[in-house]
């Protein structure tokens, strides 16, 4: 069977895109228009681009309204309804700075999404969507991907988020890697996205923002779900979350699934990953 893997350098990682069943060439022609889609949601959505939507609005004062794309807009929206069902564990705008005379857990910022406006509600906004952006980049990657009718590919972005899309001709599904050293097990995935939050790429770094101080956890933990997007929100918001919290998160959401290193270096479970470990995993030996 044809493979063909290409990578990209953007929002500070390196994006690959395996293509199967495909010609080289075909194949090439693909990813060269997903990887200029990339490039265009940096410049949308870069926290360090001086143009982008999120550092313009990261320049309001408070009361202050801009106009935002599409995509920045999708983005937040998605952030939001993470924020709500984690019970704030997942916060795009954790770092803002509230100042003295505001309600506890005030809302930063309002959109309207029908005038695509989003407006400041605090003294300074800051908005981040690295815990969100990379994954929202590869599903609209997958969406380049099938207008150029690109069955089967596997997106992954850096070492934290991969998205799988129809199996390949000679095989049951993208085989994808999880857990560590005697945890290990390799799924088959298809039409799904798995992502994985922890401390070995930058050290003690996720903040929990109902309580605006660094994770305690120090075990990898990672999120199954239909969108990568989805996927790479909820990592970071369970990386902050307990085991019951993360319980309820997957009861709430039957399409997602959680796993994680617990301390005796065995691998917990729950949701949709409780299954395919069970039932889909491949243990390495």
């Amino acid at each position: 069977m044809m493979r063909h893997s290409f990578t990209h350098e953007a929002m500070a990682t390196t994006f690959t895109i395996v293509i199967a069943d495909q010609l080289r060439d075909y194949a090439r022609q693909a990813t060269t228009a997903a990887f200029r889609e990339l490039d265009r949601l940096e410049n949308e959505l870069s926290l360090y681009v001086e143009s982008s939507d999120i550092a313009r609005a990261n320049r309001m004062k408070c009361g202050e309204t801009i106009s935002i794309g599409d995509d920045a807009l999708q983005c937040l929206l998605l952030a939001a309804e993470v924020s709500l069902v984690t019970g704030r564990a997942f916060d795009a705008a954790y770092a803002s700075d509230y100042g003295p005379d505001v309600p506890l857990d005030p809302v930063p910022f309002t959109l309207d999404p029908a005038a695509h406006t989003l407006t400041s509600r605090v003294p300074r906004l800051q908005l981040d969507l690295g815990a969100i952006g990379k994954g929202y980049a590869l599903d609209q990657l997958d969406r380049i991907l099938d207008e150029w009718s690109i069955a089967s590919a596997c997106l992954s972005a850096g070492g934290s988020s991969v998205l799988a899309t129809g199996a390949p001709l000679d095989g049951e599904g993208w085989r994808i890697g999880l857990g560590e050293e005697a945890s290990y097990c390799t799924l088959d995935l298809t039409r799904c996205a798995l992502s994985g939050s922890g401390l070995a790429v930058q050290g003690a770094h996720i903040a929990d923002p109902r309580t605006r101080t660094i994770a305690v956890r120090a075990n990898r933990i990672w999120a199954l779900a239909p969108t990568a997007a989805l996927s790479d929100a909820l990592s970071t918001a369970f990386f902050v979350s307990s085991s019951a919290e993360i319980e309820r998160v997957c009861v709430e959401l039957p399409s997602v699934g959680a796993a994680w290193i617990t301390n005796g270096a065995g691998l917990e479970t729950c949701g949709q990953l409780r299954t395919l470990v069970a039932c889909g995993g491949r243990r390495e030996t």
